[in-house]
Protein backbone atom coordinates (compact mmCIF):
# COMPACT_ATOMS: atom_id res chain seq x y z
CA UNK A 1 0.00 0.00 0.00
CA UNK A 2 1.51 3.96 -0.70
CA UNK A 3 0.07 7.25 0.22
CA UNK A 4 -0.47 9.47 -2.77
CA UNK A 5 0.14 12.74 -1.90
CA UNK A 6 -1.26 15.43 -4.91
CA UNK A 7 -0.11 19.12 -4.85
CA UNK A 8 -1.40 21.14 -7.60
CA UNK A 9 0.72 23.87 -8.79
CA UNK A 10 -1.18 27.25 -9.95
CA UNK A 11 0.69 30.54 -9.82
CA UNK A 12 3.66 29.92 -7.54
CA UNK A 13 0.99 28.26 -4.85
CA UNK A 14 0.89 24.74 -3.89
CA UNK A 15 -2.63 23.50 -3.58
CA UNK A 16 -2.77 20.55 -1.32
CA UNK A 17 -5.29 17.39 -2.40
CA UNK A 18 -6.53 15.16 0.83
CA UNK A 19 -3.97 11.98 0.69
CA UNK A 20 -5.04 8.79 -0.34
CA UNK A 21 -3.97 5.30 0.57
CA UNK A 22 -3.49 3.09 -3.13
CA UNK A 23 -2.08 -0.02 -4.02
CA UNK A 24 1.49 0.14 -5.81
CA UNK A 25 -0.43 -2.70 -8.40
CA UNK A 26 -3.07 0.83 -9.33
CA UNK A 27 -0.24 3.34 -8.95
CA UNK A 28 2.07 1.45 -12.02
CA UNK A 29 -0.81 1.21 -14.26
CA UNK A 30 -1.65 4.40 -14.01
CA UNK A 31 1.94 5.44 -15.00
CA UNK A 32 1.92 3.01 -17.52
CA UNK A 33 -1.16 4.89 -19.12
CA UNK A 34 0.96 8.20 -18.97
CA UNK A 35 4.69 7.28 -20.10
CA UNK A 36 3.96 3.69 -22.05
CA UNK A 37 4.60 0.32 -21.47
CA UNK A 38 8.18 0.17 -22.73
CA UNK A 39 9.29 3.63 -20.67
CA UNK A 40 12.71 2.84 -18.05
CA UNK A 41 10.22 5.68 -16.37
CA UNK A 42 7.73 3.90 -15.20
CA UNK A 43 10.41 1.15 -13.09
CA UNK A 44 12.44 4.19 -12.35
CA UNK A 45 9.64 5.54 -10.49
CA UNK A 46 9.14 2.07 -8.58
CA UNK A 47 12.67 1.15 -8.37
CA UNK A 48 12.94 4.33 -6.49
CA UNK A 49 10.11 4.23 -4.06
CA UNK A 50 10.42 0.42 -3.27
CA UNK A 51 13.76 1.07 -2.39
CA UNK A 52 14.07 4.27 -1.00
CA UNK A 53 10.39 4.40 0.56
CA UNK A 54 9.34 7.21 -1.27
CA UNK A 55 9.51 9.10 -4.19
CA UNK A 56 8.32 12.74 -5.91
CA UNK A 57 6.83 13.52 -9.57
CA UNK A 58 6.89 17.04 -10.82
CA UNK A 59 4.74 17.01 -13.82
CA UNK A 60 3.57 20.31 -15.15
CA UNK A 61 0.70 21.85 -13.21
CA UNK A 62 0.72 19.00 -10.32
CA UNK A 63 3.62 17.76 -7.96
CA UNK A 64 2.69 13.87 -6.47
CA UNK A 65 4.08 12.68 -3.76
CA UNK A 66 4.10 8.58 -3.24
CA UNK A 67 5.41 6.44 -0.10
CA UNK A 68 5.15 3.46 0.82
CA UNK A 69 2.96 2.57 4.38
CA UNK A 70 5.32 -0.13 5.57
CA UNK A 71 8.74 0.88 5.50
CA UNK A 72 9.58 -2.61 6.33
CA UNK A 73 8.50 -3.09 2.12
CA UNK A 74 12.06 -1.33 1.50
CA UNK A 75 14.03 -3.75 -0.42
CA UNK A 76 17.35 -3.85 -2.65
CA UNK A 77 17.26 -2.33 -6.56
CA UNK A 78 17.57 -6.26 -8.02
CA UNK A 79 14.53 -7.06 -6.20
CA UNK A 80 12.42 -4.07 -6.78
CA UNK A 81 13.35 -4.55 -10.51
CA UNK A 82 12.48 -8.04 -10.26
CA UNK A 83 9.02 -7.48 -8.45
CA UNK A 84 8.00 -4.78 -11.16
CA UNK A 85 9.39 -7.14 -13.98
CA UNK A 86 6.64 -9.99 -12.21
CA UNK A 87 4.01 -7.82 -11.96
CA UNK A 88 4.23 -6.64 -15.98
CA UNK A 89 4.82 -10.25 -16.81
CA UNK A 90 1.48 -11.08 -14.99
CA UNK A 91 -0.43 -8.50 -15.59
CA UNK A 92 -0.19 -8.59 -19.42
CA UNK A 93 -1.35 -12.10 -20.24
CA UNK A 94 -4.05 -11.27 -22.27
CA UNK A 95 -1.98 -8.92 -24.34
CA UNK A 96 1.28 -9.42 -26.28
CA UNK A 97 3.29 -5.99 -24.99
CA UNK A 98 4.64 -6.42 -28.71
CA UNK A 99 1.94 -6.28 -30.81
CA UNK A 100 0.48 -2.58 -29.08
CA UNK A 101 1.69 0.26 -31.52
CA UNK A 102 2.88 2.79 -29.36
CA UNK A 103 4.05 6.58 -30.54
CA UNK A 104 5.20 9.49 -28.38
CA UNK A 105 6.00 13.01 -30.06
CA UNK A 106 8.14 15.06 -28.40
CA UNK A 107 7.93 18.61 -30.60
CA UNK A 108 9.54 21.69 -29.39
CA UNK A 109 8.50 25.37 -29.18
CA UNK A 110 7.91 26.85 -32.55
CA UNK A 111 10.69 29.42 -32.35
CA UNK A 112 9.14 32.68 -33.52
CA UNK A 113 11.23 35.54 -35.52
CA UNK A 114 11.54 38.27 -34.08
CA UNK A 115 9.46 41.33 -34.85
CA UNK A 116 11.01 44.62 -36.83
Amino acid sequence: MVRDEVFFVEQGTREPVPPKIVTLASKIDEFILKVGHSSTHVMSVVVQLLTVGKVRLDFRDYTERLELLNPSEIMTRTQAAAVFDHYLATANKDEDISLMTQKIVIQPPRATPPRR
